[in-house]
């Protein structure tokens, strides 16, 4: 290789690892935007509706988009991994394509709807309406696939995230409105309509693609190719999720598939993070997969970025998650913190073993992805079904302790396997360590604190301040990483 391809090589890398931060930066502050406006509208919902209320919801939505992941063969994410620019044929072709599959997709579930209640005893009649009115968001959201998809592309997550902004306010503006007048499950449909809809308007404004009728199917046969088996990986990892509204919903009843989605949405609250860094990392990923000792330090370090900021937040949530939910959410939520506990156990995994998955599919590799997803469908299962028949509903996210070292253990051996050599221990071991006595000095020093919004405020504050002045004195080198990060971003703003 001559000086001259290094020195290009090394100006790619730079300008693409620019483009990332600029993207996740502003990618992040609008998603905190969103989280916030969730996490507002979540905690009126919650204090406004029952338990029994969202869990008739999560059924309702979890049928619609169990068939909602047939109306899409994986071109998707092989339009961001494939080389190259792509055509307007290819693209006119995924859009068309994509159109066919999912109105035979919202046929099949207005047929078929009334089979809900003999799955779901508890569900009420009007669960019926409720399927056929919420595929309609469906369709709405299928319109903004491929503008969605070149601009993740072309890291350009300035306009994504202001759809995402709009969408979501949109959807707590009409369903708190709805609850508050009393319309009860409709209130969240007529939400996730609004939300579908606005958001295809939108993001067509900001986009100059519009699908033209051209239509070859040999031009899409490659990136069906590589579609296919990813999108068999995600109808699996739905799947395996699927425990929790088909199972449980079946046996233990409405009330409990409310309890386990609001513990669910409270314990992944932080994802914000780590749906940002994916976002982003994997068209970032892909363009590096031809360098794999790059592409090793890319993943390492951000593992060590996530982690740096997701390990004190889920020690904060698990310390104070009873002051929590008494406060903000009030005492009908209790019963689900069992489960609340269990999911930030895949808070924190989330920040070791994303980087790694993300790593994996940007090689391509989506076929082992797919048989991993298989082997977990069968185990998510079959644990969640065994604890939840010995231990109630609460025992459907036990699996969490063991099915997060294994994916991570995996993820590693199989990037291993692609010459792609990550450590992640050392990586995450000081993190682990100083959020570990931060979970202890917040147990014991809660004792000391009456329960109010304030004195949990004031708590959480000060010891994660302490924990990030820990760290950053002990690991200096993270600490450069972390001012080298916010100067580029600095630099792109500027």
């Amino acid at each position: 290789m001559t000086e001259g391809t290094t020195d290009s090589s090394h100006q790619d890398f730079q300008d693409l690892k620019k483009k990332s931060l600029k993207g996740m930066s502003a990618l992040f502050v609008r998603q905190v935007l969103v989280k916030l406006i969730f996490f507002a509208g979540n905690i009126i919902l919650a204090r406004l509706l029952a338990p029994q209320i969202f869990g008739i919801y999560a059924i309702v939505q979890f049928v619609v988009q169990f068939f909602s992941t047939f109306g899409d063969v994986g071109i998707g994410a092989a339009l961001i991994q494939k080389k190259g620019e792509l055509s307007q044929e290819e693209l006119s072709t995924t859009f068309w394509l994509q159109q066919m599959l999912v109105w035979l997709v919202v046929g099949v579930v207005v047929l078929i709807a009334p089979l809900a209640l003999k799955v779901y005893p508890t569900l009420p009649p009007v669960g019926v309406r409720l399927i056929r009115a919420m595929a309609v968001s469906f369709l709405f959201s299928s319109l903004k696939t491929i503008p969605a998809i070149l601009m993740e592309r072309n890291i350009d997550f300035n306009r994504i995230a202001w759809v995402d902004i709009t969408e979501n306010l949109a959807f707590q503006v009409v369903a708190i409105t709805g609850a508050y007048l009393g319309y009860g499950a409709w209130s969240f449909v007529a939400a996730a309509i609004t939300r579908a809809f606005l958001g295809s308007v939108l993001i067509y404004a900001l986009s100059s693609w519009r699908p033209s009728f051209n239509y070859r199917y040999e031009s899409v046969k490659g990136l069906v190719r590589f579609g296919l088996p990813y999108q068999g990986s995600q109808i699996l990892n739905f799947s395996k999720d699927a425990v929790t509204p088909l199972f449980v919903g079946a046996y233990a009843g409405v009330a409990a598939v409310g309890y386990v989605n609001w513990a669910r949405n409270l314990a992944f609250a932080p994802l914000v993070i780590s749906e940002t860094f994916g976002r982003v990392a994997f068209p970032a990923f892909s363009k590096l997969q031809n360098d794999k000792a790059l592409l090793s330090r890319t993943i390492e370090k951000s593992i060590r970025m996530i982690t740096f900021v997701m390990f004190p937040i889920a020690a904060v949530m698990i310390s104070l998650a009873p002051e929590i939910t008494h406060v903000v959410f009030t005492d009908k939520w209790l019963p689900g913190l069992p489960v609340f506990y269990c999911y930030c156990v895949s808070l924190v995994g989330i920040g070791i073993f994303l980087p790694l998955y993300t790593g994996v599919l940007a090689l391509g590799n989506s076929h082992i992805l797919l048989f991993l997803s298989i082997f977990l469908v069968g185990a998510e299962w079959l644990i969640g079904v065994v604890f939840t028949l010995k231990y109630g509903f609460s025992g459907v996210a036990l699996g969490q302790f063991l099915l997060v070292p294994f994916c991570t253990f995996v993820y590693v051996m199989i990037l291993r396997s692609s010459f792609v050599e990550v450590k992640f221990i050392r990586n995450v071991l000081p993190q682990f360590t100083t959020a570990f006595f931060l979970t202890v000095a917040i147990l014991q020093l809660k004792k000391k604190f009456s329960v109010n919004l304030f004195s949990i405020s004031l708590l959480s504050a000060v010891l994660l301040l302490c924990y990030f002045f820990i760290v950053l004195v002990f690991n200096k080198n993270l600490k450069n990483e972390i001012l080298d990060t916010f100067r580029n971003i600095a630099d792109r703003r500027g």
